[in-house]
């Protein structure tokens, strides 16, 4: 059994920030940092470093870890930071759990290992050894749609009663996994929900929080539908929520970070270009995406 680990909830709005890149590729760490303090400056609660939104997989190893340290200067203590440290390969892994918690993080998460695909024994296996590496709570990143596997609800339940996690970011279509989940595991985890249009569903199920990539963009109104549930005001939170599906729409009509970082610069922030393979953003989506943003009155 691992080592007991800080077990207090990391609840609220986690947007998992973008990075911002310099022509050359490189990490732009002043404006990357800025935009991460006019995330605190909106009400968010804390920040995932390093996700796929940061284009963490398209890194260099060296870059991995950097962008850690760059997190965690820019929170500057005022909120909680976790980062990102996920790799196929367990070793490597661990290497940059280690060296996030060296940073200062304070919290890991790690996406599922996925090619080649591993058994649910292959996804406990791999958490635990991160988890038997470091002091700091572990979460694993379960996304189907975008690894092509899913890791069990048995299998977290598993790993949280055994105390190798404590956070999980559940980005599933079908809410009955996070439901399941929640039911098992009993609120000893942290659980944040990763799909935009379903902030508000998954919290009436009890989630803790979201790490959604839109809260880049419009982080007030993802901490409103936040708070307002909070308050119980639920048929407002139910109306904000309802409000930025068409912005969500315009923005994912694609998969690669370029329209949303085309869509947070008509908001006046200059993050730069997303890495290649990623290309330039058709005119039509533009236009719906600046069509979007001015009916919520962001542009």
């Amino acid at each position: 059994m691992s080592k007991l680990k800080n077990i207090n909830k990391f609840t609220g709005v986690f947007p998992p920030v973008v990075t911002v890149f310099n022509s050359n590729g490189e990490i732009d760490e002043n404006k990357t940092k800025n935009f991460i303090q006019h995330l605190i400056d909106q009400g968010i609660h804390g920040i995932f470093i390093g996700g796929t939104t940061g284009e963490f997989s398209l890194m260099t190893m060296e870059q991995k870890k950097q962008i850690v340290k760059v997190g965690v200067e820019a929170a500057n203590g005022k909120i909680p930071v976790i980062a990102g440290v996920g790799d196929n390969n367990t070793r490597i892994a661990v290497e940059l759990a280690k060296e996030a918690e060296k940073s200062g993080a304070d919290g890991v998460l790690a996406f599922l290992p996925h090619y080649p695909k591993p058994t649910q024994e292959g996804l406990y296996e791999h958490y635990k050894a991160i988890a038997k590496a470091i002091s700091i709570p572990v979460g694993a990143y379960n996304c189907p749609v975008q690894y092509g596997i899913n890791i069990e609800p048995e299998t977290i339940s598993r790993l949280a009663e055994e105390g190798y996690i404590q956070l999980l970011k559940d980005t599933v279509i079908d809410l009955d996994h996070t439901a399941e989940v929640i039911r098992l595991t009993k609120g000893k985890i942290t659980i944040w929900v990763g799909y935009e249009t379903k902030v508000l569903p998954a919290l009436s199920l009890g989630v803790d929080g979201c790490i959604v990539t839109i809260g880049n963009l419009i982080p007030a109104e993802i901490v409103s539908i936040y708070n307002l549930f909070k308050e119980g005001k639920i048929i407002e939170a139910r109306e904000k929520q309802l409000s930025i599906f068409p912005l969500v729409q315009a923005v994912f009509a694609r998969e690669d970070m370029q329209p949303l970082k085309e869509a947070i610069k008509l908001t006046g922030y200059e993050v730069g270009n997303a890495i290649k393979p990623a290309t330039k953003v058709s005119k039509e989506q533009l236009e719906k995406i600046s069509l979007e943003l001015k009916k919520l009155g962001k542009i």
